[in-house]
């Protein structure tokens, strides 16, 4: 990714829409692509379509648990790489932190309890240090 003109991609799958749009607009401020998917179901068919850079997903999904998500997206080849980060309205509940950071692409857990500064840290370090600094140029 060299670049805004390129943009790095991240999908937000969550299902509470004002949440998404918020994340999203910030996202775009910062000058990265964003796409939604308000659903696990439309999050896998998404990560498959749009192959982002990274995803933040929603544990609590209507449909399907973000562990599921994460899992269904790992094992599928164009998309096995997508680093992910899970945001939760329970927090950092240790099991939770637990279950994810087993799965080799998960790069952080966060309360939904959040500031943008927060979401936009993580990103940061879960992203290559390329496809960050070329987003502020």
């Amino acid at each position: 990714m060299t670049g805004r003109d390129k943009g790095v991609k991240i999908l937000i799958v969550e299902d509470n829409l004002d949440l998404a749009w918020i994340l999203a607009d910030c996202l775009k401020l910062e000058g990265y692509k964003t796409q939604i998917a308000s659903s696990g179901a439309a999050g896998v068919k998404a990560a498959l379509s749009y192959l982002p850079d990274l995803v933040l997903l929603d544990y609590n999904l209507g449909d399907m648990t973000g562990h599921d998500v994460a899992v269904a997206i790992k094992n599928m080849q164009k998309t096995a790489s997508i680093p992910f980060i899970v945001l939760s309205a329970i927090g950092a509940d240790p099991m939770l932190v637990r279950g994810f950071t087993k799965l080799p692409n998960c790069r952080g857990t966060l309360s939904k309890v959040i500031s943008t500064r927060e979401v936009l840290r993580a990103i940061h370090h879960a992203l290559p240090a390329k496809a960050v600094k070329t987003q502020k140029t």
